[in-house]
C-alpha cells in the first residue's frame, strides 16, 4: 500500500510539474499556466481491503489526475464515508534557468524543508519535483513517525484548510485554490481505517498524460486499508482448569453455586500507524446478572498470537497489565438486588503504551466472580448471562464505535419426594437421610440449609468422603430441594430413614445435560457503503440450541420449573420421587409366646399331680 500511495503522488507530482520539462513559447490557450484561474481538487476515497478480498485488482486503475468514470463505477460499493483531508498551499510554482537548464521549481517553506530534511542546496528555498518527491519517501521510511511528522506541521501551517468530510459518495472537494504547490493530508478517518492515505503533494494546474496541456480541476483516488477490532467473551470454570485439566474457554459453562468462574475478554486489536490512528477511548463495561458476584480481580494481558489469547496462557503473554497497575481503570457499579456492572478501561498511562507498539495484538481482560450460593442464582435454561459492551475511538472520530458480546452460565437443583409405601403406620421423612456424590469430578456435596428451607450448595469445603458430604434430609410433607448443582452425574445415597422401612439397595444415579446456547458477537456497523448495507450483525446474535435434561438411573425424568427473576426458567430442577418400603414381619422366637406356652405346661402338669393325689386317698 505504501509504495503504491508514493507511486501515486509521484506520478500526480511530476506529470503535474513536467519535471525539467521545457515551457514552449508558443501561445494556445492551454499551453501556459493561467496565473488567475482558480483550480480545485475532488478527493474519491475507497476501501482497498475490502476491494482486494472481493477480487478487485485496484492497480488497473492509472493515478493521473483525471476523473475516470470507469473506476468509481468500479469501486462504487466501497466508498468511505466520514474521512477528512488537511491541505495548505506550500509554494508557488517557478520555471527558472539553473546553470543553463530551464526547469520547474516549487517554492518550500523552511519549516516543510526541516519536516522532511530537505536540503536547502539553492539558497532560495525552492526545489524540483523529484528533489520533493524523495524527500517525501525518505520522511516516510518509517511510515509512522513521517506521518506524525507531516501531520503536526500541516495542522500549524500558514492556510491549513480542514476539507469537508468524505461524503455517501465518498468525495469531497477543494475549490477556488489558486495557482501552486499543496500538500494533502489525510487527518482523520473512520475506526475501521488503520493505515492513513501517505501525505502527497499535487501541483495546481497539472500537465495532461500526453504532455500537452494544463488542466485545473484534479482528481485524486487514495485508497485505504481497513481493519476493525473484534470482541468475544468466554467464561470457564476455574475449578474444571485447574483440578480437572478443562482449559477451554467457551460461550457457555456450568458450575455450581459457590464455584469460581472464569471470564475473559478477547479483542484483536486495530492496527495504528499514526497519530490519526492511535486509539483515545477502549472501554470494556460488563452487566453481569444477580446470581453471581465480582472478585474484583481484573487483570489486562497481551498477546502476539490468537491461539494464546483464547486459552489465556498468561506465561506467553507479552505485556501483562496486573491488577491494580495504573495501566488501567476498574469500576464497579450495581447491586446484586438487581446487577453487578464493572468498568475496565485503559487510562491514557496505558493508551501511550498501546499506541502504536501493541497494534494488532490480542487484548484479553481477565477476571473471576463467585456463584452465590442463595436464592438470587438462575437455576435452568435462563441462565446467568453476562453481557459486555466494548466502546472505542480513536485520535480522529467525532463518534464512537460498540461491539458487544455474552456468556452464560448454568446451574441446576434436584426435587425430591420421600414417599412411603405403608399407608398404616406412615414413616417420617424427616428422619431420612442422604448424601450426595459428584461423581464426575469424585467429591461429595456440601451444602447449607438456608431460613427457606432449601439446601445451597456451597464451596467452602468439597467432601472427599462420605462423612465430609453434607447430610441432607427432607422436609415434614417429603419434600427435598437442593439448588445450585453444575451439570454432572451424581450418585444420590440413602444413608438413613424412618423406623419400620428399608433402606435402598444402591445409589440413585443422576445425569444432568446442560443447556447449549450460541453467542455470535457483533461486528462494527463502520464498514464501506457496500456492507455498511449487509451487516447482519450489528448487534449480538444468540441462538437457542439443545434445552438441559437429565435421567435417572438411566431412564428420562422430568425438570421443573424455577420461577424467579420475573421469568419462568425452564428444565431447573430434576424431579424424581424416592420411595420406602417397609420391613418383612418375621416370625417371634421369644416374649409371650413362650411363657404362654411355659404357664400352659405346667398347668397340665400340676392337673396330673392334683389327680394323683386324690387317687392315692381314696385307695387308702
Amino acid at each position: 500500500m505504501r509504495k503504491f500511495v508514493i507511486n501515486l503522488s509521484a506520478v500526480l507530482l511530476a506529470v503535474a510539474c513536467g519535471a525539467s520539462g521545457v515551457l514552449s513559447v508558443s501561445a494556445a490557450p492551454n499551453d501556459l499556466i493561467d496565473t488567475a484561474r482558480s483550480a480545485s481538487v475532488t478527493i474519491h476515497k475507497y476501501d482497498m481491503t475490502a476491494a482486494t478480498e472481493d477480487g478487485i485488482d485496484i492497480y488497473q486503475y492509472t493515478a493521473n489526475g483525471k476523473q475516470d468514470a470507469q473506476a468509481e463505477a468500479t469501486l462504487k460499493d466501497y466508498v468511505i464515508e466520514g474521512v477528512e483531508f488537511t491541505y495548505a498551499k506550500v509554494g508557488d510554482i517557478h520555471t527558472e534557468s539553473v546553470n543553463g537548464n530551464i526547469k520547474v521549481l516549487y517554492d518550500i517553506p523552511p519549516a516543510l524543508e526541516a519536516a522532511m530534511n530537505l536540503t536547502d542546496t539553492r539558497g532560495d528555498h525552492k526545489h524540483t519535483s523529484d528533489e520533493l518527491n524523495q524527500a517525501m519517501a525518505d520522511t516516510l521510511t518509517d511510515n509512522t513517525a513521517g506521518k506524525n511528522i507531516l501531520e503536526n506541521y500541516i495542522v500549524s501551517a500558514s492556510g491549513s484548510t480542514r476539507m469537508p468530510l468524505t461524503k455517501a459518495d465518498g468525495t469531497t472537494s477543494a475549490t477556488g485554490l489558486s495557482v501552486g504547490l499543496y500538500l494533502f493530508l489525510e487527518t482523520k478517518v473512520p475506526a475501521n481505517v488503520h493505515t492513513t492515505v501517505d501525505p502527497f503533494f499535487v501541483s495546481l494546474p497539472m500537465t495532461d498524460q500526453d504532455g500537452n496541456n494544463w488542466f485545473y480541476d484534479v482528481n485524486v483516488y487514495p485508497k485505504n486499508q481497513t481493519n476493525i477490532p473484534d470482541l468475544d467473551k468466554m467464561v470457564r470454570q476455574h475449578d474444571d482448569a485447574t483440578l480437572y485439566d478443562k482449559p477451554e474457554y467457551g460461550d457457555i459453562a456450568t458450575g455450581s453455586q459457590g464455584d469460581v468462574m472464569d471470564y475473559i475478554f478477547v479483542s484483536h486489536l486495530p492496527k495504528i500507524t499514526s497519530e490519526s490512528t492511535y486509539l483515545t477511548q477502549y472501554t470494556f463495561v460488563d452487566k453481569m446478572d444477580k446470581g453471581l458476584t465480582y472478585n474484583k480481580d481484573a487483570a489486562i494481558y497481551f498477546y502476539n498470537n490468537e491461539a494464546d489469547a483464547r486459552m489465556n496462557h498468561t506465561a506467553n503473554a507479552i505485556k501483562t497489565w496486573e491488577h491494580g497497575s495504573s495501566a488501567f481503570e476498574e469500576t464497579y457499579t450495581g447491586s446484586n438486588s438487581d446487577y453487578n456492572q464493572m468498568t475496565v478501561s485503559p487510562t491514557q498511562e496505558g493508551l501511550k503504551e498501546i499506541d502504536p507498539t501493541l497494534s494488532q495484538c490480542w487484548l484479553v481482560v481477565s477476571y473471576s466472580a463467585t456463584i452465590n450460593s442463595d436464592a438470587t442464582s438462575v437455576l435452568g435454561d435462563a441462565g446467568n448471562t453476562n453481557d459486555v459492551t466494548l466502546t472505542w475511538k480513536r485520535t480522529s472520530m467525532d463518534y464512537m464505535d460498540t461491539l458487544e458480546d455474552r456468556c452464560r452460565v448454568y446451574t441446576f437443583g434436584l426435587h425430591i419426594k420421600k414417599e412411603f409405601t405403608d399407608t398404616k403406620t406412615k414413616g417420617d421423612p424427616t428422619k431420612v437421610q442422604f448424601v450426595l456424590k459428584n461423581e464426575t469430578d469424585g467429591h461429595y456435596v456440601v451444602a447449607k440449609k438456608a431460613e427457606d428451607g432449601l439446601y445451597y450448595v456451597t464451596d467452602a469445603s468439597k467432601g472427599a468422603k462420605e462423612e465430609d458430604g453434607t447430610i441432607f434430609s427432607p422436609d415434614g410433607t417429603g419434600k427435598l430441594l437442593i439448588n445450585g448443582l453444575e451439570a454432572n452425574t451424581y450418585l444420590l445415597t440413602e444413608i438413613h430413614t424412618s423406623a419400620g422401612y428399608s433402606l435402598l439397595k444402591e445409589p440413585i444415579t443422576i445425569d444432568i445435560k446442560c443447556t447449549v446456547d450460541e453467542f455470535v458477537p457483533s461486528r462494527t456497523t463502520l464498514y464501506d457503503a457496500k456492507d455498511i448495507a449487509g451487516n447482519a450483525h450489528k448487534h449480538m446474535i444468540e441462538t437457542a440450541g439443545e434445552r438441559a435434561s437429565a435421567t435417572v438411573d438411566g431412564k428420562n425424568t422430568a425438570m421443573s420449573v424455577d420461577g424467579v427473576k420475573d421469568v419462568n426458567s425452564t428444565n431447573a430442577r430434576v424431579d424424581m420421587t424416592v420411595v420406602n418400603t417397609s420391613t418383612f414381619e418375621l416370625p417371634q422366637t421369644g416374649g409371650y409366646g413362650t411363657i404362654l406356652f411355659t404357664l400352659a405346661g405346667c398347668s397340665v402338669a400340676l392337673a396330673g399331680v392334683v389327680i394323683l393325689v386324690k387317687k392315692s386317698k381314696k385307695e387308702a
